[in-house]
């Protein structure tokens, strides 16, 4: 090829990413409630990445609610199926309650849709095998909101751990709480009825921290022992506190807690203590990543924005956006189906193992 041509060449594909880059991909809602209304919405709108063209919600009226505040043009239906079917859709965000997530997945890849399911992915590891089996068998995208991945003070732990500053990771704290979820979606009664949530707080925050350990890590958990009861939330039928304790693969010890009892404070935060220091991230207030070094002996404040408070949906993380460049293959997806599942067989073992008082051992498989 001549350089004339390749020069003709680099053009074309520029001029073809720059068209990529600004086509708006095609978005429906399935599921109108607090999730859909303060995250998945504004995310898509704010990046710039998306055009919401449809919303559906089984109580019309609240996809109706949604498209009006936003000031959308969006038809909005009562039945999703009806949206796969008479709309042009690139992709769907599933914001439905747990125990929809697999089959509203299922049929919208199978009506060619890109997906991304709010987490956990799924109620159990068959319906997680059969989404990303559906993914992989259409062409399509699956991707997980395990939306700490994208904490800016998360992403800067990342870099600092693989930095290989702190030496062997060798113990993991990571903790998850807030008062309930009565009290950012006050119309979600389905967290607490174990036939629709699957779990309480263990699947609401619980999967999150399992997914973020993993992501700083780099580890994979392969046994689990814990506990969980329900201590406040008495007309609920699932749990609202549980912790386990975490054996990886390579040895390394963590903990893992989550709680809907948590009041007047945040507890959004993991520590690792490794072989030449620790690393507390979202632990101190005004100081949301600190490195305590021992040699040399040194503490290593970095700048770094705080993750958001408990009581905050509207992060302003770009969850829509990155979906949206991962399905134009500008870049990968911030957390895949098999990511997804992985982090969901961990409190699937916690279950178990709280059930047994035995310790699990995970598949990994």
């Amino acid at each position: 090829m001549t350089a004339g041509a390749c020069s003709g060449l680099v053009f074309l594909l520029t001029d073809y990413r720059k068209a990529v880059m600004k086509r708006k991909v095609r978005i429906g809602i399935i599921g109108c409630g607090a999730i859909a209304q303060e995250l998945h919405v504004p995310e898509y709108l704010q990046s710039g990445e998306a055009e919401i063209i449809a919303l559906s919600d089984s109580k019309h009226s609240k996809a109706k609610e949604l498209a009006k505040r936003y000031d959308l043009s969006a038809k909005t239906y009562a039945d999703y199926k009806d949206m796969l079917k008479k709309e042009d859709l690139d992709a769907v965000s599933v914001c439905l309650p747990n125990f929809l997530h697999c089959a509203a997945t299922c049929d919208a890849l199978k009506a060619g849709c890109h997906v991304l399911v709010e987490k956990p992915m799924a109620a159990s590891m068959a319906e997680a095998r059969k989404m990303i089996a559906t993914a992989d068998k259409h062409g399509k995208l699956l991707a997980v909101n395990q939306s700490q991945r994208l904490y800016p003070v998360h992403q800067k732990a990342k870099e600092v751990l693989d930095s290989g500053i702190l030496g062997k990771i060798l113990h993991v704290t990571a903790m998850f709480g807030h008062a309930g979820p009565e009290h950012w979606s006050p119309t979600g009664k389905w967290f607490f009825n174990k036939k629709q949530a699957r779990f309480g707080a263990m699947a609401d925050l619980g999967v999150h921290k399992a997914d973020l350990i993993r992501f700083l890590t780099g580890k994979e958990v392969a046994e689990v022992n814990a506990f969980y009861e329900c201590l406040e939330k008495k007309r609920s039928s699932v749990e609202d506190n549980f912790v386990s304790t975490l054996k990886f693969t390579d040895g390394t010890i963590g903990t893992l807690a989550a709680s809907w009892t948590v009041k007047g404070m945040d507890a959004n935060y993991t520590i690792l203590h490794c072989a030449n220091g620790s690393l507390r991230i979202c632990l101190i207030p005004g100081r949301p990543l600190v490195a305590n070094l021992i040699n040399p002996e040194c503490e290593i404040v970095f700048d770094t924005p705080e993750a958001p408070s408990n009581d905050a949906l509207g992060w302003g993380l770009d969850t829509g956006g990155h979906f949206c460049r991962a399905i134009k293959g500008l870049e990968p997806l911030f957390c895949s189906g098999v990511e997804g599942m992985k982090s969901l067989e961990i409190i699937l073992a916690a279950e178990e193992a709280a059930k047994t008082r035995r310790t699990v051992k995970l598949s990994r498989k």
